[in-house]
C-alpha cells in the first residue's frame, strides 16, 4: 500500500476521532464526571474481588507505625521519628476519634483517599494534560489514568495478576492506610502547578506548587526525587524567578522535617552516615559526609536495576515496550510543550531508576510498584501521549489539541491561607510534642511500633493455684482478630528502650500462644512475670501471619 493509499484510509478516521474531541471538549464537565464516576465504580469492584478481612485489604505494616505515630501526637507525644511527619500529623484529628487502633480507623482513611483524593488525581492529571494539549486530550489522559491499572491486568503472566491486584492495585487506588497513595496525589497536584506556573508565569501558583512538594517530602522524603522533573521544567522553560519562588516554599516543610528527625531520633539522617561505612572509609566520610549519606539512602546500583528488569521481563508481557512508552511519549510531549516533556520524564525518571535501582525494589514480591508510585502519573500520561506521534495525526486534529487558555489563577487569600497552614501547623504539631521516654504508650512489635491502648484490649490475669488465668476484651470492629499472648521471661521489664531523642522501646516478651479466644491459661509462671495481650490481623485472616496493630497494658502475675 502506497503512503497517499493510507493516508486516504486515515482520512475518515481522524476525521471521527475530531468529531469525537469536539464533543468531548464542549461537554468536558459531563465528561469529567463520567470519567470520576467510572473511576469509584472500578475501586469499588476491586475491593469486593479482592481478598480482604472487612475493611483491612493487604498493607505491610507500615502503616500501624503511621497511625501510632499519628495518635502519639494527639496525645502530645513525640515518636521515634523513622517516618515522614505529615501523614501522622494529619491523621492525628482522625485518631481522636476512632483511638489508636489502625484497624478502627480504616474506613475513615479509605474514604477520605478513594472519595476525596482519587478524584482529585484524576482532576490534576485532567488539568496537566489540558494545559499541554486542550480539553479533549484531557479527558484522553483522565481515563487511561483510571483504566490503566485494569487494562494492565492481562499484561501480565496469570501467576502474577493476583499479585498485582490484591497488592499493587489496592494500594495504587487508596484501599491502605501507607503513605504512598497520598503522596503520590500531593505530588500529582503539585506538578499540575507547576505547569500553570510554566504556562501563565504565575508566581502563585509556584509558591502553591512548592509547598505541596514540601508536603509531598514531609509525607515521605524520598519525594524529593519529583524535584529532578520539576527543575528539569525550569530550567527549559528558563524561568529562573519562578524556581526561585518554588524553592523557597519548600524551605518550611524541609525545616519541619528536620525538626522532626533531630526531636525524634536525635539526628538527621540524610547527613549521618552509617557506622559500617564510616569504619570502612573514614577518610572518604570525613570528606563526603553529605554526599556519602544521600547516596546511602538514594542508591542507583546497576545490578539491582538489572534484577528488576529481568523479573519484569518474566512476569510482564513485553519489558522493552515498558521501557521505551516514557521516552517515546516525551518525544509526543516535547512537540507541544519541550518543559512539559521536561517535567514528566524527570519526574519519572528520578524515582523509576533511583528507586527502582534500590536493594529493597523488587518485581517479583511487588515492592518496586509501591517505591515508584509517586511515578506513575508521569508515565500514563507519557503513554497517553504517543498517539501524538502518528505521521499527520496532530496537524489534522489542529485546534483541538492546542493547550488550554488561561483561566482563572487562585486569590491572594487562598494561597496565604493554604501557605500558612502547610507551613505553621505541622511545625506547630512537632514542636509542641513532647518526646516519649519510657514504654508507657508504645512499644515495637516485631520492628512496628505499637500502641499499648486500654481502649482497644484490656486484660485480667488472676490466679489459679500454681497457674495463671488471662482474660481479655476487644473493641476491635472492622476485622476479624486473634490474639498473641505475651510474657517475660521472668520478674523483670517487659521492655528496652534507647534512643537520643525520643525513645525508641522494643518488646522484650516471649510468646506464649497465638489464638483466637479470649481466654488463656499459663499452667506455672514464674511468681512476677508480666502479660501483655497483642491484638493482630490481615488481609487473609491467617494467625500464621499479620502484624500486631494494639497492644494491651502490663499486667504482673502476683
Amino acid at each position: 500500500m502506497t503512503g497517499v493509499a493510507f493516508t486516504a484510509r486515515l482520512r475518515p478516521a481522524a476525521g471521527a476521532l475530531g468529531r469525537s474531541a469536539d464533543r468531548v471538549a464542549s461537554h468536558f464537565v459531563v465528561a469529567l464526571a463520567v470519567v470520576v464516576g467510572v473511576q469509584m465504580v472500578l475501586t469499588l469492584i476491586l475491593f469486593l474481588s479482592v481478598e480482604h478481612n472487612g475493611w483491612l485489604t493487604y498493607q505491610g505494616g507500615d502503616q500501624i507505625w503511621l497511625v501510632t505515630s499519628g495518635w502519639l501526637l494527639g496525645q502530645g507525644t513525640l515518636p521515634y521519628a523513622l517516618v515522614g511527619p505529615a501523614w501522622p500529623v494529619l491523621v492525628t484529628p482522625l485518631t481522636w476519634i476512632t483511638g489508636a487502633s489502625s484497624v478502627q480507623l480504616l474506613p475513615l482513611t479509605t474514604t477520605l483517599q478513594v472519595c476525596v483524593l482519587g478524584p482529585i488525581a484524576t482532576l490534576a492529571v485532567y488539568d496537566i494534560a489540558t494545559r499541554l494539549a486542550g480539553r479533549a486530550a484531557g479527558i484522553w489522559c483522565a481515563s487511561a489514568w483510571v483504566l490503566a491499572p485494569f487494562l494492565a491486568i492481562p499484561l501480565f503472566v496469570d501467576r502474577y495478576q493476583e499479585r498485582w491486584t490484591d497488592q499493587v492495585l489496592v494500594q495504587a487506588l487508596g484501599l491502605t492506610q501507607l503513605a504512598d497513595y497520598p503522596s503520590m496525589v500531593v505530588v500529582l497536584v503539585s506538578a499540575a502547578l507547576v505547569v500553570r506556573s510554566l504556562d501563565e508565569r504565575s508566581l502563585r501558583e509556584a509558591v502553591l506548587g512548592g509547598s505541596l512538594a514540601g508536603l509531598a517530602i514531609g509525607l515521605k522524603p524520598a519525594n524529593m526525587l519529583f524535584l529532578i522533573g520539576v527543575g528539569c521544567a525550569y530550567v527549559l522553560a528558563r524561568r529562573w524567578r519562578t524556581a526561585l519562588v518554588f524553592s523557597l516554599a519548600l524551605l518550611p516543610a524541609i525545616v519541619t522535617l528536620t525538626i522532626w528527625k533531630q526531636r525524634g531520633t536525635g539526628t538527621i539522617p540524610l547527613f549521618t552516615l552509617d557506622e559500617t561505612r564510616v569504619a570502612a572509609s573514614s577518610l572518604h566520610a570525613s570528606v563526603l559526609p553529605l554526599a556519602e549519606g544521600f547516596w546511602t539512602r538514594f542508591p542507583l546500583d546497576l545490578e539491582d536495576w538489572k534484577r528488576n528488569m529481568s523479573n519484569l521481563r518474566e512476569f510482564f508481557w513485553s519489558a522493552r515496550l515498558a521501557q521505551w512508552v516514557p521516552l517515546a511519549g516525551a518525544f509526543a510531549v516535547a512537540r507541544r510543550s519541550l518543559p512539559g516533556a521536561g517535567l514528566l520524564l524527570g519526574w519519572a525518571f528520578g524515582y523509576i531508576a533511583v528507586k527502582g535501582s534500590s536493594n529493597v525494589a523488587g518485581i517479583e514480591n511487588a515492592s518496586f510498584w509501591r517505591l515508584v508510585m509517586p511515578a506513575l502519573p508521569a508515565y500514563v500520561m507519557l503513554a497517553a501521549a504517543i498517539p501524538l506521534l502518528v505521521p499527520t495525526l496532530p496537524r489534522r486534529l489542529g485546534a483541538r489539541i492546542a493547550a488550554a487558555a488561561p483561566t482563572r489563577r487562585p486569590g491572594r487569600r487562598l494561597v496565604i491561607a493554604v501557605v500558612a497552614t502547610l507551613a505553621v501547623v505541622p511545625t506547630a504539631v512537632v514542636l509542641a510534642a513532647t518526646p516519649s521516654t519510657g514504654s508507657a504508650k508504645a512499644i515495637e512489635v516485631n520492628g512496628i511500633l505499637v500502641p499499648v491502648d486500654g481502649g482497644t484490649v484490656t486484660l485480667t490475669v488472676q490466679r489459679q493455684g500454681t497457674a495463671a488465668r488471662l482474660t481479655w476484651t476487644d473493641a476491635t470492629a472492622r476485622a476479624d482478630t486473634f490474639y498473641r499472648v505475651f510474657r517475660t521471661q521472668g520478674p523483670g521489664a517487659d521492655a528496652v528502650c534507647s534512643g537520643a531523642g525520643s525513645e525508641r522501646c522494643e518488646l522484650e516478651m516471649i510468646t506464649l500462644a497465638t489464638t483466637r479466644d479470649r481466654v488463656f491459661v499459663d499452667s506455672s509462671p514464674e511468681a512476677g512475670v508480666t502479660y501483655r495481650i497483642g491484638v493482630a490481623a490481615n488481609w487473609l485472616d491467617d494467625p500464621e501471619q499479620g502484624d500486631v496493630f494494639a497492644l494491651s497494658p502490663p499486667v504482673v502475675a502476683r
